[in-house]
Parts: C-alpha cells; structure tokens; sequence
C-alpha cells in the first residue's frame, strides 16, 4: 500500500495539471468563462479576424479586404493604437470590428491580477478614445485566459472570442501555406485567425497580406460568404461595438 500512495498522488498531479492546462490554453474550453470559438453553423459564413495590430501590414490588409468588399474583425494592442492611430481610424471608418487584445500584449498566465485588470482596461481605454467606439469583444494575447482576465472582462462587458481556424502566419512559411491551412480546415461558423501585426516587432506580415487574396477567393469559391463577426455570432450576441 505504501508504494500506491506516491503514485496516486502523482497521478492526481498530473491530472490537476493537465485540467489547468486545458482551462487557461484550450480555445475551446468554457471552465474558466464563457468563450466563443466559432460562429453559426447554419449558414454559409465565415469570419476573418487579425491580431497584434495596427500596424503598417494593416494598411495593405486593408487593401486587400476593400479590394475584394469582404470585411474583418481586428483585435487591437492598446500600445499599437497609440503608435499608430490613423490606422485604426482607417479600421473602424471602412467598417470592420474592432476588439480588445490587451494594452501591451503580455500574456496574463503569469500575472498578478491587478496588472491583467489593468492590461485589459487600459487597452479599453486607449482604443475607445482613438477610433470613438468602445468595444465588446476581447481575445487574449496567445489564447491564455485566467480567472483575473474574465474578472476584468466581465467588468467591462466584454466577451471572449477566440478562433476555430489558424494559418499559422507567425511561423516562417509561404503566402501559399498559409491560405491552405486556413482552406483545409475552414467549413460554415469558422471564427479564423490570421495577423496584421507583430507583437515582438520582428517580422512584417508580407506573407499574410499575399495570402490573404488567396483565402478570400479560396472561401467564395466554396461558396462560404466572408461575413462581420457581429453577424457570425448575430445568435449569441447582438453588437460588437457601441
């Protein structure tokens, strides 16, 4: 018997870790709070969203949406809307989304929970006072949600919304790689995530914007309308903005 007792106890370790893990970095997981991580699945339509912006890229993702009249949602850094604060006008003023993505992109896995309140109350603030529209989405840097980060969302009325679909476009590989990993797993509802910015300030996103023609004409070839997120969740939620 006394050699079970340091096994089970390892195994109930390991099981706690594993279930933490899944609360704070799983897309999909609603232990922590409520998150959604895909749309409505009956209808033919899809969501493109960005993060780490604005940026210079965002200018040209910009571009390429109103080139192909498709819309987005962009997930802002309160620290890059400061830098730069004509780009984000640009967002809001051609009519796509805009939510909260933490002041400085830092990720609150590690921090006390005055600074999450503050990463994600600043961000708020900063963007707001920008582009003249406060909004109701927020997803966090990387994924990572904790209970701090849903006590400061919950204080503003914020929702979580992660992504179903990823293309990967932080890792070093091609426009057209890109469009394919965002084309193989796509189907009606998909909440897909792609950047226009970078929070370390070490690549461009050249490939991201190359790629995104790809994807647009990828979707409508299948027939899967690229549609507001507002719209998307239009059965959970009503505004994404105010």
């Amino acid at each position: 018997m006394r050699l079970g007792l340091p096994i089970l106890a390892t195994g109930s370790v390991a099981m706690a870790a594993a279930s933490l893990y899944y609360a704070v970095f799983a897309v999909r997981s609603q232990w922590l709070g409520p998150t959604y991580w895909r749309g409505r699945r009956d209808r033919n339509a899809v969501a493109l969203t960005f993060d780490d912006g604005p940026s210079p890229d965002t200018e040209r993702i910009l571009d390429v949406l109103a080139a192909h009249k498709a819309s987005a949602t962009f997930f802002m850094v309160g620290r890059e809307v400061e830098s730069f604060p004509g780009i984000a006008q640009r967002v809001v003023a051609e009519g796509h989304d805009v939510g909260n993505h933490s002041y400085s992109h830092a990720s609150y896995l590690f921090q006390r929970a005055a600074e999450t309140q503050n990463q994600v109350r600043r961000a708020q603030s900063v963007i707001a006072e920008t582009i003249g529209v406060r909004p109701l989405i927020a997803r966090p840097p990387y994924g990572v949600r904790t209970r701090a980060y849903f006590r400061a969302t919950r204080d503003l009325g914020l929702q979580t919304v992660q992504w179903e679909v990823a293309g990967f476009d932080w890792k070093r590989i091609t426009p057209r790689q890109i469009a394919d990993n965002v084309l193989r797993k796509t189907r009606p509802g998909s909440i897909i995530l792609l950047h226009d910015g970078d929070s370390e300030k070490k690549v461009s996103r050249k490939n991201t914007v190359e790629a995104l023609p790809l994807i647009i004409e990828g979707l409508r070839d299948r027939d899967l309308q690229i549609a507001p997120l507002s719209q998307l969740l239009a059965a959970k939620t009503e505004n994404l903005t105010k």
